[in-house]
């Protein structure tokens, strides 16, 4: 990750806090893990707007991009917490199939898909650091740094196709999206949970590393893929809907809460800072 100055002074072996069994928030994700169920041949039959159809596309890619996050979580050896083991090859399975939900809506559609970043550049969308990936490994703070982006990640997700929803076509596809967006907010309940604990369990040290790593690192999902210019270009017009924005805002309130973060304000400062 970009950014992390002085890691190598937390280089030390500990116990994973999240290396518990038995514990609550993955025996709540176990008992509703499963992948969506979806209709084909409907979505394809379905027209969209072309500004629907960019935003979808955009989301397509992030499902996707889920392989990389596991693949790249899986190397700095975050599967070796009980919690994390039990949940990122489900993740990766069922985001993979919101994917492929929404290629096949997308299939028959006309509009301009955004241009993305090259695949090589956008290393912080692959939790790349300057430090090494076989010493992060060690690092106490990392899991909980991985955990606390990923409920950002899913709360914006949850978020942003609830509100996709609303705005449906027909109800074939609102079907699908909010489908979508109730395993969302499973993933973001997982991960919440997963950082909290974390976070109990870290020194206050670990706490203020983790703080300057997050404010160096954290993006809203798809402005690492696209670039904060092709980013703002397809979701400008969604952010000037004050209900949508009034729910990512309350982003803050929920990351804020997880111990040690008091007072981040990763989305509030965002977002006053765009044009």
């Amino acid at each position: 990750m970009a950014g992390v100055t002085g890691m190598r002074t937390l280089l030390e072996q500990r116990p994973d806090p999240g290396a518990v069994p038995g514990i609550d928030h993955v025996d709540r994700f176990r008992a509703q893990a499963g992948l969506i169920a979806w209709d084909g041949e409907a979505l394809a039959r379905v027209r969209l707007a072309s500004d629907l159809a960019r935003v979808l596309h955009v989301a397509a890619l992030l499902e996707e991009d889920t392989t990389i996050t596991t693949r790249q979580a899986s190397s700095l050896g975050l599967e070796r917490s009980d919690d994390l083991a039990v949940f990122l090859p489900q993740w990766a399975l069922e985001e993979d199939e919101h994917g492929r939900a929404l290629r096949a809506l997308l299939s028959q559609q006309v509009y301009d898909p955004p241009a993305c970043r090259p695949a090589s550049v956008p290393h912080r969308r692959r939790l790349v650091a300057r430090v090494p990936a076989h010493l992060l490994g060690h690092v106490p703070s990392v899991p909980f740094v991985f955990c606390v982006l990923g409920a950002a990640a899913e709360y914006v997700a949850t978020s942003l196709y609830a509100e996709l929803a609303r705005q449906a076509p027909v109800p074939a596809v609102e079907q699908l999206l909010r489908s979508i967006a109730r395993q969302e907010a499973r993933h973001f309940a997982f991960f919440l949970a997963a950082a909290r604990l974390r976070g109990d369990a870290m020194s206050d040290l670990e706490g203020r590393l983790s703080r300057r790593v997050l404010a160096a690192v954290w993006e809203p999902i798809g402005v690492p893929t696209l670039g904060r210019a092709a980013w703002l270009e397809v979701f400008a017009g969604w952010l000037a809907d004050e209900h949508l924005r009034q729910r990512l805002e309350m982003m803050d309130r929920v990351v804020d809460s997880v111990p040690h973060l008091a007072g981040m304000r990763l989305m509030g400062t965002f977002l006053e800072d765009l044009p």
